[in-house]
């Protein structure tokens, strides 16, 4: 039988977007970015049948549009982009950075109707982002995980909103480089992510992720 790994399209929603793995993707974001929310949901949650609706209707596209694969979204408003990208693009650089930036602006003049000083501006929101990658995007003598965040290089002043927040940061995983301290969260998904497998001392939630994608592999992948 074939397996497949948690980096599988259909695999990486499920985890990520199911109505019962929040939890999962709250701590997800949290090891690979540092930031705890205290509810994070995902705009479009994962269901079998949305899943293959959604790829029959791109299938018929002429022209294939990339997309992010899972968008979330915080108490506070602001936005998580998590694509998993198992193969090398032309200018990536670019492209992820050009989806931050839509996750930032796509707010843009959605004013609370109570609100006094309206302002088109004060509707933007932070936005963060995670890509898992199957190829190296930078030195692989460095660490697996590359978090970029606005910041003053002269006095390491982070560049924050009033609230005391960034407003950009934008992590990287590559699956390819395994420079990555044991010690750090972010190690035992990249083990998962990579092999399919966890370690006996990884987080309860990342146990629990792949129980649920090994289900799906044996359940619907092999339907399909």
């Amino acid at each position: 039988m074939h397996v497949y790994l948690p980096t599988n399209d259909l695999l990486f929603k499920k985890l990520l977007t199911s109505e019962d793995s929040q939890h999962i993707l709250k701590a997800f974001v949290k090891d690979l970015l540092g930031l705890e929310f205290e509810r994070l949901m995902p705009k479009q949650t994962y269901h079998i049948d949305s899943y293959k609706k959604s790829y029959e209707e791109r299938e018929k596209m002429e022209v294939k549009l990339t997309e992010v694969d899972i968008l979330a979204v915080a108490e506070d408003g602001s936005y998580t982009t998590i694509e998993c990208q198992v193969q090398a693009q032309k200018y990536f650089h670019e492209r992820s950075l050009f989806y931050l930036g839509e996750a930032y602006r796509s707010p843009f003049g959605n004013l609370a109707k109570n609100e006094v000083k309206k302002s088109n501006f004060s509707s933007l929101r932070p936005a963060y982002g995670i890509n898992i990658v199957n190829f190296h995007l930078f030195d692989d003598t460095e660490s697996a995980l590359q978090l970029f965040r606005l910041m003053n290089p002269e006095t390491n002043r982070l560049f924050l909103n009033k609230e005391g927040k960034e407003l950009l940061v934008r992590g990287f995983l590559s699956l390819k480089n395994d420079v990555l301290n044991t010690q750090h969260a972010a190690y035992h998904w990249h083990y998962y992510f990579k092999t399919g497998e966890v370690k006996t001392d990884a987080p309860d939630y990342i146990k629990e992720a792949k129980k649920k994608t090994d289900f799906l592999t044996l359940e619907e992948l092999a339907m399909n």
